[in-house]
């Protein structure tokens, strides 16, 4: 079975069929593009698939799980995400704390646990050692070692959308 998988899909807009029974698959570890000209619904697919738009038919398979019709934030906990053109990090924090903001999706503790039950001892803090954990194998599978403590905003365009996808 494919590790991603988009069978039949389709969405109209009033009268206009944006996307008519669209089918692929995605191995692991292959490279896959979707190209086209501008209105072909590329836009219109990646907005179905990442939960933004809702298909009227067909279905979408991650990871053995079907997710057409999940919202968005539940498909990125299972790990597929998507980036805009337009980068949307905080210049002022450097990459490490970028990331670490990129995984509030994960993280289970909330303000009260963060204000009154902090320590590397408490739930709050082994649960923050944790995502630092995983933010330094981000950061290692993504190369980004030599800016890890640098200012994002000082940080070349093509730097900061491989920040992004961490």
């Amino acid at each position: 079975m494919p590790f991603f998988n988009v069978d039949k899909l389709s969405i109209s807009f009033g009268g206009l069929k944006a996307l008519q029974d669209i089918s692929f698959d995605v191995n692991k570890g292959e490279i896959f593009a979707i190209i086209g000209p501008n209105g072909a619904g590329k836009t219109t697919l990646f907005n179905c698939i990442n939960g933004i738009y809702k298909p009227d038919e067909g279905q979408i398979i991650f990871k053995d799980k079907k997710i057409q019709g999940k919202k968005p934030d539940a498909i990125a906990r299972l790990g597929l995400a998507r980036t805009f053109q337009n980068i949307e990090l905080f210049s002022h924090m450097n990459t490490m704390e970028n990331i670490m903001l990129g995984r509030h999706i994960y993280i289970k503790t909330g303000i009260f646990h963060g204000i009154t039950m902090w320590g590397s001892g408490s739930y709050a803090g082994k649960e923050e050692i944790k995502h630092r954990r995983k933010v330094e194998e981000i950061i290692d599978f993504l190369d980004l070692q030599s800016v890890r403590n640098k200012f994002v905003g000082a940080l070349p365009y093509g730097t900061q959308k491989l920040i992004e996808l961490g």
